[in-house]
């Protein structure tokens, strides 16, 4: 085995301790595709409440997705709504072009719980009925509260230090160790602490908007998933389910998203990202914080800019939230010898023109499902979701260019996806180093 190839830690058909450090939706993935093939399996997330809110966050699925969840997800009834198409507007309303291309649609708040229905059995508003056990499920725990403090790899297993509480600690050992803990992991960053998020220049305006409060116009108006381009800007919309989860009409959002450039460090940014109490933040401002006179300014361009349903849901949103776009894309996917894994938005961080973070997540865990079921090596595995992060970055930038700023634009971003899908289906045959430490603390 060359130097820099991972171990082959993992043992197929034979259960494993495995500590997932992050419990959102990649976490969640992992946890139950590892869950379904005996081992045990525990989350450990540094958050303290079990429900957690909505985020006003829409998600669109691709195939992949859907495949994860027709595959493992046993809580009955629907978790989506169907657009049968995409189609862009004119500054009328009219539509100018459209796409025959069906998509699902959902939102962070429903794929949560579900996966925590499927992952530990948490009974919430969303999934108040939960799924029985399969005959071959390992343990599944979700832990609540706890900060890695630190990982060390002891040669036989990994040793993670945890900061339950204050003053105190705790010590898990695992034979794996799975990083899903985001775009800004302490982890990760320290062991690739050349590796930050990269701001894009411009910014993510987001916001829903309760059906109930929509004219008739404006909802007939969206009944595809809908673009509208304007001087270097363009939003999008598409509909979600309700906060409560509800796929009832009249019950559901209209979700909506805004990409508008900003210099980074520029006054208009600071004020932007200010919140009401007067902390600026780096990434993202939370709903319900916005500066409402900083607001208005942008309220003001979408009257004067949008076509009129554009600017009716924007006009119509009481808390709406900004997001700084940013790249980041972590060399490595195994670490420690093959003992760590980094994975999701730890591993990329893609801007979200295609929708294509969750499903990239689901793809992740299908593929590890190989791998303890013998069908490919944590090597391969390695190799191709790396692969598959800088196809989704350079499809996704290309995307969102074009929309931005016109196909010109979009050519160099667009070059270099050709060269990534013609170089080879797995272009990294040579990898940077693994980083040699055996241990990581803050």
């Amino acid at each position: 085995m060359a130097p820099n190839a991972p171990l082959n830690v993992i043992t197929p058909n034979k259960p494993m301790e495995i500590l997932i450090v992050g419990g959102s939706n990649t976490g969640l993935m992992l946890g139950i595709v590892l869950k379904r093939l005996g081992n045990n399996v525990h989350i450990m997330e540094q958050s303290s409440q079990s429900e957690r809110s909505d985020l006003a966050a829409g998600i669109t699925t691709h195939p992949e997705f859907d495949e994860f969840m027709a595959l493992h997800d046993d809580v009955e009834g629907e978790w989506c709504l169907e657009s049968p198409g995409i189609q862009w507007l004119d500054k009328a309303g009219a539509a100018t072009r459209e796409m025959n291309k069906p998509l699902k649609m959902t939102s962070w708040g429903v794929i949560y719980h579900r996966l925590r229905a499927n992952f530990d059995g948490l009974a919430s508003t969303f999934c108040p009925n939960l799924p029985a056990a399969r005959e071959k499920d390992g343990i599944a725990t979700f832990g609540l509260g706890s900060r890695v403090n630190g990982i060390n790899d002891t040669g036989k297993s990994v040793k993670i230090v945890f900061g339950d509480k204050p003053g105190g600690v705790s010590i898990h050992c695992a034979d794996l160790v799975i990083l899903a803990d985001g775009a800004n992991s302490m982890l990760r960053g320290k062991l690739f602490p050349e590796v930050e998020r990269v701001y894009a220049g411009y910014v993510a305006f987001r916001g829903t908007v309760l059906e109930a409060d929509l004219s008739e116009e404006t909802k007939n108006a969206f009944l595809k998933l809908s673009y509208f381009c304007f001087k270097d800007n363009y939003i999008l919309l598409y509909i979600i389910p309700g906060a409560d989860g509800s796929l009832d009409h009249g019950h559901r959002r209209y979700n909506w998203v805004w990409y508008h450039p900003l210099a980074a460090n520029s006054p208009s940014f600071t004020e932007i990202m200010t919140d009401t109490s007067g902390i600026v933040h780096r990434n993202t401002l939370p709903a319900g914080s916005m500066n409402p006179d900083a607001w208005r300014k942008y309220k003001s361009i979408a009257m004067a800019e949008m076509c009129p349903p554009f600017a009716d849901v924007v006009e119509k949103t009481t808390q709406p939230f900004v997001t700084a776009i940013s790249d980041l894309a972590c060399p490595r996917a195994v670490a420690m010898g093959g003992r760590l894994l980094i994975t999701g938005e730890a591993l990329n961080l893609v801007r979200p023109h295609m929708a294509l973070s969750t499903t990239a997540s689901a793809k992740q865990a299908l593929l590890l499902e190989k791998v303890f079921r013998g069908e490919m090596s944590i090597e391969q595995w390695e190799k191709q979701v790396l692969h598959e992060g800088r196809i989704s970055k350079l499809k996704t930038n290309a995307f969102g260019i074009f929309q931005l700023y016109g196909p010109l634009y979009a050519v160099g971003w667009a070059a270099k996806l050709v060269a990534a899908i013609v170089g080879g289906l797995l272009p990294f045959s040579s990898l940077p180093p693994m980083p040699s430490t055996q241990g990581i603390s803050e």
